[in-house]
């Protein structure tokens, strides 16, 4: 051994692994820069291509057609009330509606309205939509009177009148309610609470045992080409298309961007660094070496950033798809879901880890340092910064 080897001084480093609170938001740095180039790209490509190429257009206007056509059947069999002053498409004012009608008839004695700004308030029979749809339509007017009696049970606002098969308004209640319908006087708070009470408790539960008998046993209006279950399973169709096209194209998109964010950038990038690492100038070294991660250790931790990343998957094509019919989207949700759960594990890991190591690092045998200690390394080994 040489004289210069045996005089040679042993030099010694001090190595910080990343903190833990920083190595969590190199993460989060990762997953911001995925979602939003992902939610960029599926907005401007992606789902624009897919409905191109799968006859998106057509399908849309077919389903605005059969649901309109849907619920034409619930105006024009009479089982819903129309008026100028909505649109058949929004059945929210059109139940409203049906029910102010609704509760005319057992309020105002003469057909003849009260209000001239609409004048089919009134003793009408047709008001009276729960009755026309099981005597008329279902021609079962033994269910009829079960459900009123049963709903009507709850508060005993209608005396059902056992000569003339008949339900009638408490006198007390009705002249409370009279005064919604004269535009001259004013419903006061007790009028107010029977109004909603005879909303909640009897009519919007009838409607609602109408509705679910139509969904059964269907409802044809003569001259329409479909009937309305006809309608609705195709509805169902073209949805589900829509759901699998979206689920599809997120997808794709997620691949394709974590392709390039997580596998591409870090195996070009001779320190083999990803798009966060670069920006908060941090180094992945291997952990018995701490010399810079081989190809290996940077695939393995793509992989573990290819279902890491799906946390956000669900929300890509937020700007296509209402917010709420996201959480319908069976397969993005359990993406999200599986990925949150991976997350919580590699989290409780990092936390608990001496050296501050996710769960990939810890499989990868990965180390995080600041490009400060990467430098000190190198100094100490010899090499000239």
């Amino acid at each position: 051994m040489s004289e210069e080897v045996l005089n040679q001084e042993d030099k010694y480093v001090d190595i910080h692994p990343l903190k833990k609170g920083k190595r969590m938001l190199l993460f989060l740095a990762d997953f911001f820069i995925h979602f939003i180039l992902c939610f960029f790209i599926f907005n401007v490509m992606t789902a624009p291509i897919g409905k191109a190429i799968t006859g998106f257009k057509e399908k849309n206007d077919e389903h605005i057609i059969l649901t309109a056509e849907m619920y034409k059947h619930y105006y024009k069999s009479g089982v819903l009330l129309e008026d100028a002053s909505f649109d058949r498409l929004d059945v929210t004012a059109g139940v409203e509606y049906t029910y102010r009608c609704f509760l005319s008839y057992f309020v105002i004695d003469s057909e003849e309205s009260i209000d001239t700004s609409h004048p089919q308030y009134g003793h009408k029979i047709a008001n009276n939509t729960i009755y026309h749809y099981y005597h008329d339509i279902k021609n079962d007017d033994d269910a009829y009177y079960t459900c009123f009696k049963d709903y009507n049970s709850k508060q005993n606002y209608f005396i059902f009148e056992e000569s003339t098969n008949t339900f009638y308004l408490k006198n007390e209640v009705k002249n409370e309610l009279y005064a919604f319908f004269d535009v001259k006087d004013e419903m006061g708070q007790l009028g107010e609470e029977y109004y909603n009470n005879i909303l909640n408790d009897v009519f919007n539960p009838l409607l609602a045992e109408v509705m679910r008998d139509i969904e059964k046993n269907d409802l044809h209006y003569e001259g329409e080409p479909y009937s309305f279950l006809e309608c609705k399973n195709r509805i169902k169709e073209i949805e589900k298309y829509h759901e699998n096209l979206m689920t599809a194209c997120a997808y794709i998109t997620h691949f394709v961007i974590w392709l390039a964010l997580f596998v591409i950038t870090p195996l070009i990038n001779k320190n083999r660094k990803t798009l966060a690492m670069i920006f908060m100038k941090i180094e992945r070294v291997n952990f018995y070496t701490l010399n810079i991660s081989k190809k290996g250790a940077v695939l393995l931790n793509a992989f573990y950033y290819l279902f890491s990343t799906l946390l956000g998957i669900l929300f890509v094509p937020s700007l296509l798809v209402p917010f709420n019919n996201l959480f319908t989207f069976r397969f993005l949700i359990y993406g999200s879901v599986f990925s949150l759960l991976l997350l919580l594990s590699s989290m409780i890991f990092t936390l608990v880890n001496q050296y501050n190591r996710s769960l990939s690092d810890y499989l990868s045998n990965s180390l995080y340092l600041t490009e400060e200690e990467m430098d000190e390394l190198y100094r100490a080994r010899g090499y000239t910064i």
